[in-house]
């Protein structure tokens, strides 16, 4: 009989085998999501992609510049916006007493729960009844509309210990105060970690800025300007390559935040 606490001499036999075919599983995996990747930049990043690309677009089309500008604004629009509404709704739902709470928060997530084809048609008679197509607000917005955020933030407010709030309130510190100087330093590993993820969300917009500037040609960002161009082509596969570069920047200088801000939340 094997002893306790060790394994027997069948099962560490059959270990390596167990490990080699766990680790070809996932190398298996990692060439399949990644092979695709590495033939687009292959494809998209030669020299005469990135010139065609570069080239000066045809009248109503606009150019490479414009796309990556409008491609910026709306990517930390969403981020800042999304970040800073979600922690202002987290913490009131947190710390204060908020009537219809319980009916407030599940309706602030319906919408992850939703298509998002479900919700185009009412988002874009809504925008346009506020005088918001064509305009960058009205692309940044709606992209907003979702309580993700909220829901991660409020699991990380209520893992603060309570008494810091009430040795704030004890030292005459009110609502404002104790947000600044004890909610947001405590929160920082989180936000940094929602900024890069919504900055991301921001940025592969593709179907919204289609919709939202039908008479706006020069509101395409980089995403949605690849449908403008005939699939396949070098200038294509040119900018699909560039469109990857921003996500993967920011995923490379977050990546520590995203792993210490998200792993340790708890809803």
């Amino acid at each position: 009989m094997a002893l306790a606490g060790r394994p027997s001499a069948r099962y560490a036999r059959a270990m390596p085998r167990a490990t080699f075919a766990d680790h070809l599983v996932l190398i298996l995996g990692c060439v399949a999501m990644l092979a695709p990747l590495a033939l687009l930049l292959r494809a998209g990043l030669t020299p005469e992609a990135l010139a065609r690309v570069a080239a000066a677009p045809p009248p109503g089309r606009p150019g490479l510049g414009t796309l990556l500008a409008t491609s910026f604004l709306i990517a930390m629009g969403v981020a800042l916006v999304k970040t800073s509404v979600s922690l202002l709704a987290a913490y009131a739902l947190v710390f204060f007493r908020v009537p219809g709470a319980s009916v407030i928060f599940p309706l602030l997530i319906l919408p992850l729960f939703l298509p998002i084809e479900s919700r185009i048609l009412p988002t874009i008679l809504v925008v346009d009844a506020l005088g918001l197509l064509n305009t960058y607000t009205g692309l940044i917005l709606p992209v907003t509309a979702t309580g993700l955020g909220t829901l991660i933030l409020r699991g990380q407010l209520k893992q603060m210990p309570p008494e810091l709030m009430e040795a704030a309130r004890i030292d005459g510190a009110g609502p404002w105060r104790a947000f600044v100087d004890i909610v947001v330093p405590m929160s920082v590993p989180v936000l940094a970690a929602l900024l890069a993820f919504f900055f991301v969300l921001g940025w592969n917009q593709y179907l919204w800025p289609l919709v939202a500037t039908p008479s706006a040609p020069d509101r395409a960002t980089v995403v949605s300007g690849i449908a403008m161009l005939r699939a396949g082509s070098q200038a294509s596969l040119a900018l699909a390559a560039i469109a990857m570069g921003p996500p993967l920047v920011v995923f490379a200088l977050a990546g520590r935040w995203i792993a210490t801000g998200l792993a340790p939340i708890r809803a």
